[in-house]
């Protein structure tokens, strides 16, 4: 015969391990201490320690207790083995194959009567991700039949799930300046010329492709009421194998040159044109090569190199000095690397830098700045890309992906980054904010974002802060004050 002992049941607490203080059952009979839930390796393992020093049990008695873990909301539950502590004479008929089938493949716990007694118990169950929260249920069988369908029980142990800090943050966005700086537009082309001549030919060698890529930007931009060319400035670079003088001729008579075939083939005012510059020698532009190269390439990569840096890092007038000195030198003491350089080197260091200066006109109305959003993105200002996304579900994807053409075209302006921060941020990525908040300035809104960060990490004394810094600033940030007071109690859980 199996009795349930329903009141040695209903005053049972577990206390957490943390806490060594027995707990003792209403009638004063069993003690329940050192329980501990705890994942490890897939399975989430129970273990405590269950005192029977004063149970008394009756000649045919057992107590039968079932752990029971269940989700918060109480939908799910995986149960641990039951514990059966069976008198002398049912621990007997357990032994000999005769005790309730329902408990007959679950272990036994022999009650001595009289006798100081504590048993170990430990029990696992797949781990589940439910199990981050939980509550603990030691239940009773009440009909002897195993059935734990409908079980009184006493709640033992319980763990919360700690608050989702994504829904307890406040973030600050930042409008961009409403200035619309000119653009800029660097390139290089490599226009040939007849040895010892600097007028330029349209037809000579690859000159017509070399051209094109000046010329095919400037139709574009000709050609677009919203542009205006604000001016086109030339820089000529020589090679270093013919003398300073001679190479600075070349070279400023060269970029003159294309300076004037662009004047005459454009019809823009006269101020657009800048007056054409010229460095004389290449040198950095040598330095740079002989820097990617290695000892399969350039026997003597080290000593050359060292030989340019040397001349490089002397002013202007003593380089004009001794630029032909330095290059007779390589070329006399290092003749088949001076030959190779020569060939491989020398001819992408005669080359023209141009740069294109222009402005795009304001767009006052949105719809305006719609309108050019969907052609011509890149003529949008920050602030102007900042106003299409406004017109946007903050944190849709259409609202995104204006944000993120902002910082396509705007990488480095600190108030674009920040608020592409704070788009990272909900889409639940810390880590890319991090990146983007590099670059976005010390205002309060970039340290708000920053203590956001440190808040999803669990790094409260840091987001105090940054919060500090950002309250300074003028920042409402209680909210973020009291989202770390609500995850203070969950500091330390794995």
């Amino acid at each position: 015969m199996t009795i349930k002992l329903r009141h040695i049941l209903a005053g049972l607490l577990i206390v957490a391990s943390q806490s060594l203080s027995a707990q003792t059952l209403s009638d004063g009979q069993t003690v329940v201490k050192n329980a501990l839930l705890t994942p490890q390796s897939g399975q989430m393992l129970l273990t405590m320690d269950v005192c029977l020093d004063e149970l008394k049990l009756k000649h045919n008695q057992s107590v039968v207790m079932h752990p029971v873990l269940y989700s918060l909301d109480g939908t799910l539950k995986a149960a641990f083995d039951p514990m059966v502590i069976d008198s002398h004479a049912e621990y007997v008929l357990y032994e000999r194959g005769l005790s309730n089938v329902a408990y007959s493949n679950v272990p036994h716990v022999s009650r001595r009567s009289g006798k100081p007694q504590t048993e170990y118990y430990r029990s696992t169950v797949p781990y589940e991700s439910w199990m981050d929260g939980y509550e603990l249920r030691l239940e009773e069988d009440l009909c002897a039949c195993g059935d734990l369908s409908q079980l009184p029980y006493v709640t033992s142990l319980r763990r919360d799930l700690p608050p989702d800090p994504y829904t307890l943050i406040a973030l600050t966005n930042l409008e961009p300046t409403q200035d619309k700086a000119p653009y800029e537009l660097h390139g290089s082309a490599f226009i040939n010329f007849v040895v010892n001549k600097w007028e330029m030919k349209p037809d000579y060698m690859d000159n017509r492709r070399e051209l094109r890529k000046i010329t095919d930007t400037l139709d574009i931009m000709v050609a677009d009421k919203n542009i205006t060319v604000k001016e086109i400035k030339i820089h000529g670079w020589a090679s270093p194998e013919s003398p300073f003088t001679h190479n600075r001729m070349l070279a400023t008579n060269r970029a003159k040159s294309l300076t004037e075939w662009l004047r005459k083939n454009y019809d823009l005012p006269a101020s657009a044109f800048a007056p054409a510059e010229a460095t004389p020698e290449n040198w950095i532009g040598l330095r740079e090569a002989v820097e990617k190269m290695d000892g399969t390439q350039l026997a003597h990569r080290d000593e050359i190199h060292s030989i340019i840096r040397e001349l490089l890092l002397k002013e202007d007038r003593e380089i004009e000095r001794t630029a032909d000195a330095t290059e007779a030198r390589i070329k006399s003491s290092y003749p088949q690397d001076y030959q190779y350089l020569l060939r491989t080197v020398y001819p992408s260091l005669r080359r023209s830098d141009y740069e294109i200066t222009f402005n795009v006109r304001t767009f006052n109305t949105i719809d305006e700045c719609l309108q050019i959003y969907r052609t011509k993105p890149y003529q949008l200002s920050q602030h102007e890309l900042w106003r299409v996304a406004q017109t946007f579900e903050p944190y849709s994807d259409e609202y995104n992906r204006a944000l993120q053409t902002a910082l396509n075209n705007y990488p480095d302006d600190e108030a674009v980054n920040l608020n592409l921060a704070n788009v990272a941020i909900q889409q639940r990525d810390p880590l890319k904010a991090e990146t983007l908040l590099q670059r976005a300035g010390n205002s309060g809104a970039a340290e708000n974002a920053r203590a956001v960060v440190c808040i999803l990490r669990g790094q409260y004394e840091e987001a105090a802060r940054h919060l500090d810094n950002a309250q300074q600033k003028g920042i409402d940030v209680s909210r973020n004050r009291q989202a770390i007071q609500k995850m203070l109690p969950y500091k330390d859980r794995k």
